[in-house]
């Protein structure tokens, strides 16, 4: 588009230069045959008379008046032509930067349709991801975690329905995902949550007894009894 608009605007330019120079060329024909006319309209008047001081003076003023009635005439002509030529190009080019700004509008309007689909896609793709992760035994442990920050066996067993050896193995494998931290030098064993696949929250853990702090931190009252 702005290839073609530059190439548009080039070759209006081109024709209008010839259009004026045209114009010029046909204008000072005019006013030349004009002055011819005049001029020898004294020559006749003249011929084979003899001719008073006063007589020159008077050729004088009115070869004076002729010539500036020309270049009047010629001004005139050319503005007025100037004045209709550009009236045309700015047209021409109000038109042009109307359809560009069109164009762009367009543009934007779907690259703004385009982003809306696809965050309306991924929050979909988002939704069917937890949903999925929901199912699996071993998030369905992480998200009870998650909930209380921190938990004995017994209390995420009775929390989650599952048995403590299923329970074992399930957030081993959460710990080595470093999901969860547990504290073994505890009694009984206490289970510290730190960050899920669908949380942008991380949690740090600090010692074995200490608060839990978040990323942003503040401390969180986890602590159990």
């Amino acid at each position: 588009m702005g290839m073609r608009a530059m190439t548009t605007s080039g070759d209006s330019a081109a024709r209008s230069t010839i259009r004026i120079a045209g114009l010029f060329q046909e204008v000072r024909d005019i006013w030349v045959r004009r002055l011819d006319d005049y001029f020898n309209q004294l020559e006749r008047l003249a011929d084979g008379e003899t001719l008073e001081a006063s007589d020159f003076v008077g050729i004088l003023r009115e070869s004076r008046m002729a010539s500036r009635e020309a270049l009047d005439g010629l001004g005139s002509d050319l503005s007025s032509e100037l004045l209709h030529v550009t009236n045309g190009l700015a047209a021409r080019y109000e038109s042009e930067r109307a359809s560009l700004i069109e164009e762009i509008n367009d543009l934007r309007r779907s690259l703004t349709r385009a982003l809306s689909g696809d965050e309306n896609s991924l929050r979909r793709e988002n939704e069917a991801l937890l949903a999925t992760l929901s199912t699996i035994p071993e998030f369905q442990v992480l998200k009870a975690i998650e909930r209380e920050g921190r938990l004995s066996y017994d209390e995420l067993s009775k929390t989650s329905g599952l048995k403590k050896g299923k329970l074992r193995k399930l957030v081993k494998s959460l710990e080595s995902r470093g999901h969860v931290v547990v504290n073994k030098k505890s009694r009984p064993h206490s289970i510290t949550y730190l960050s899920a696949p669908w949380s942008g929250r991380t949690v740090h853990h600090q010692d074995a007894h200490g608060p839990v702090q978040s990323s942003l931190g503040l401390v969180s009252p986890l602590e159990r009894s």
